[in-house]
């Protein structure tokens, strides 16, 4: 096949001529190739046979609802029992590592000796959510985003959690100086 010369057009604006250029064949090819992707897409996309993407994405949903209920159940089995919790409490080393964890994670909003700053004072008898420590527990995994609390079930493991308790629990009678009063119920400790 012969390249074409290209030709000089006859007509002429503000003494510009301009050529009858040939479009690159990459530029061609492209071109055909994008109309093409188009026509199928169109037919793909737009068939009433095929799902909509909200419809796709109601249905991902709907899995992603399943799998949540699963791991929720799955999670409940694991959750420990106020007994075992407390036999956690008694141990010296897991109090240790759950001060540890509280001074690096807890002291800003509960204050260094469980007194309470934006959080409420841990160290006396009343409690906002509960005073078992499986309620203590929840608190810590669900959080309070009403009152600001994250949850720290993504940050902390489970055994870190519980070491937490433990810590908080040995912290009941204390009596800092400066403790926030009283918020909640009074619930005495069985522990």
């Amino acid at each position: 096949m012969k390249k074409r010369e290209d030709e000089l057009l006859d007509h002429n604006y503000d003494g510009i001529q301009e050529y009858d250029n040939d479009l690159p064949r990459w530029w061609v090819a492209l071109f055909w190739t994008s109309s093409i992707v188009g026509i199928i897409y169109a037919f793909y996309f737009h068939n009433p046979g095929t799902p909509t993407p909200l419809e796709t994405l109601a249905v991902e949903m709907k899995e992603v609802d399943a799998q949540k209920q699963v791991m929720a159940l799955a999670t409940a089995m694991n959750e420990p029992s106020n007994e075992e919790l407390l036999k956690v409490v008694d141990d010296s080393a897991r109090q240790a590592l759950g001060k540890d964890i509280y001074v690096a994670k807890c002291m800003l909003c509960h204050g260094d000796k469980g007194q309470g700053l934006i959080g409420p004072n841990m160290t006396d008898d009343h409690w906002i959510h509960g005073g078992n420590p499986t309620d203590l527990r929840r608190v810590i995994l669900e959080g309070v985003p009403a009152k600001g609390m994250l949850s720290w079930k993504p940050i902390l493991k489970s055994e870190e959690i519980d070491s937490v308790i433990a810590f908080i629990w040995s912290l009941n009678g204390s009596n800092p100086p400066g403790a926030k009063a009283p918020e909640g119920e009074l619930f005495k400790r069985a522990g």
